[in-house]
This record gives structure tokens, C-alpha cells and sequence, in this order.
């Protein structure tokens, strides 16, 4: 939002509208075409980025390109925590162990007589994370656990399991062991979804598209929080015609053009973490 600002008051015009058309004339971007609540507008511009994060791929198609990339879903749930069992002044805690659930006999009796559900006896990922939400007053923890990578295609509402929570909740029982307590009678949650955008070896998109005038900034993964306003500066830098750092090259899409790069990538890990 402080960026935004900034934007404003430096002029920049904010349109929320939906991207309809991108006519592209000789290969060069001509004009943006746009759409809001019925009404329709053309906005002449020899730019056009592609910053659209999980709908990266359907604004690509757009402009007839097809980006390398794929989708997670990522669901997080926001919880009271009444008791403190997470200090506030706790940082972001990630349990990097793989996992086997325990389940009281009862459950375990349900839950093994399903198809559906045995999953839940096997070996299981790690990845919780847990963290508090808001300031030193609040009693709110925020809390996820990426069991299911599977990729998938972005739709919304994003679709969540039922069960997302519960499931969520006992995996960070075994990082923090007093928050068993809550499996008795869980504080209601708050349960809200998005997508992890992708390349297969994790490393953003950021620089020119093979048609003038295109340009892609998305595929931050799980870090853009924390790298969005560099690659931000890095596509700046790009638009502005700045001198570019050293490493702008290992962003862009060319770098698939690379025989080297793409013999690299035959030995990648599957899930595209270092």
C-alpha cells in the first residue's frame, strides 16, 4: 500500500478493470483493452506487463504466449490463540521434519475405513509454519501446512477442504506439543486460500517477452513477499532503459532458450526448491 501511495501521488492512475485484448501490430505492443462493469476502453501503450500472479498464464494466453509455469494451492488458517502458547514476539517458525499424524483410536477406526482419508497414516510432508498475526494485543496466530502440491489450475473462490484446519492444527501439534489442547475444543478459524505460481526451479520471472513491448514480472512462489519490491526495481530498471545488474539474465524467460540451463533442469528436484 506504501508503494501505491507513492505511485498516486506521484501520478500514476490506478484502473481496476479486466485485461480483455492486447492488440499487438508487427510484432509490438499497440493497445491494451479493457473492460469494467459493461464498459469498454482502449488505452494506446507500447507496454504491457504481465504482473497477474496466479492468472499469469491466462493473461499470457492473451497476447498468445504460453509461460513455463504451474500453480499450488496454498490454503492458511487464522486462529485465536486465548492461551499464549505462542509468544507474540515469536518469529516465523518452520518444522522441516516429515510427519506421521496421531489420531485418538476412534478417530483412527473413521478415518482408516475410507479410501479418502487413509492418506492420513502415511508419511506426510513437512513445511508447517506458524507465526504470530498483528501486533503484541492480538491473540491471533496465522498457521499453514503444504501437504498437497499437487499442481493444479487456479479457479476462485479457491476450494478448500473441510478438513484443511483440523489437519493443519495436528501437524503443528508436533512443533508446538501445549497446542493439543486446541484439538479438543478448536478455537473457530478463519480460513482463507491462494496459489504458489511457479517455475520448475523456483526462480521468478521477471523481463521482456518475445513480443516488443511485453514484459512478465510473476512466478515469486512462495517468497514475494520478501523479493517483490526488487524484482519490482529490476522490471523498473528494464522499462526505464537503466542499466540492468549482472544478474537480470537469470530471471528472464530466455534463459529456457539455454541449452546449458535446460540440461540443468532435467536433474531438478520435482517440487523446484534448492
Amino acid at each position: 500500500m506504501v508503494l501505491l501511495e507513492k505511485a498516486l501521488d506521484a501520478g500514476a492512475q490506478l484502473l481496476r478493470a479486466r485485461v480483455e485484448k492486447v492488440t499487438v501490430r508487427n510484432g509490438r505492443v499497440e493497445c491494451v483493452h479493457v473492460s469494467e462493469k459493461g464498459y469498454h476502453r482502449s488505452i494506446p501503450t507500447h507496454i504491457f506487463v504481465n504482473a497477474a500472479g496466479p492468472m499469469l498464464q491466462k493473461v499470457s494466453e492473451i497476447i498468445g504466449l504460453e509461460l513455463p509455469i504451474f500453480h499450488e494451492r496454498h490454503p492458511k488458517v487464522s486462529m485465536r490463540d486465548t492461551l499464549g502458547i505462542l509468544p507474540r514476539h515469536a518469529p516465523l517458525l518452520i518444522w522441516e521434519d516429515s510427519q506421521r499424524l496421531t489420531w485418538e483410536d476412534e478417530d483412527r477406526e473413521i478415518l482408516a475405513g475410507s479410501k479418502e482419508t487413509q492418506w492420513l497414516f502415511n508419511g506426510l510432508p513437512s513445511g508447517v509454519h506458524v507465526r504470530p498475526e498483528s501486533g503484541p494485543e492480538s491473540q491471533n496466530i496465522l498457521f499453514l501446512w503444504p501437504y498437497d502440491l499437487e499442481p493444479v489450475k487456479p479457479t476462485f473462490p479457491v476450494p478448500i477442504p473441510a478438513s484443511y484446519p483440523e489437519i493443519a492444527l495436528r501437524e503443528l501439534v508436533t512443533m508446538l506439543p501445549d497446542m493439543k489442547i486446541c484439538l479438543e475444543r478448536m478455537p473457530k478459524p478463519v480460513v482463507v486460500g491462494g496459489y504458489y505460481t511457479k517455475t520448475k526451479e523456483n526462480r521468478l520471472l521477471c523481463g521482456p517477452l518475445p513480443i516488443d513491448g511485453a514484459y512478465v514480472l510473476g512466478a515469486l512462489s512462495g517468497y514475494g513477499l520478501m523479493a517483490a519490491s526488487g524484482a519490482g526495481e529490476l522490471l523498473a530498471a528494464e522499462l526505464s532503459g537503466s542499466t540492468l545488474p549482472e544478474y537480470a539474465p537469470a530471471f528472464t524467460l530466455e534463459r529456457y532458450e539455454n541449452p546449458v540451463y535446460l540440461k540443468m533442469l532435467q536433474d531438478w528436484s520435482p517440487t523446484g526448491q534448492l
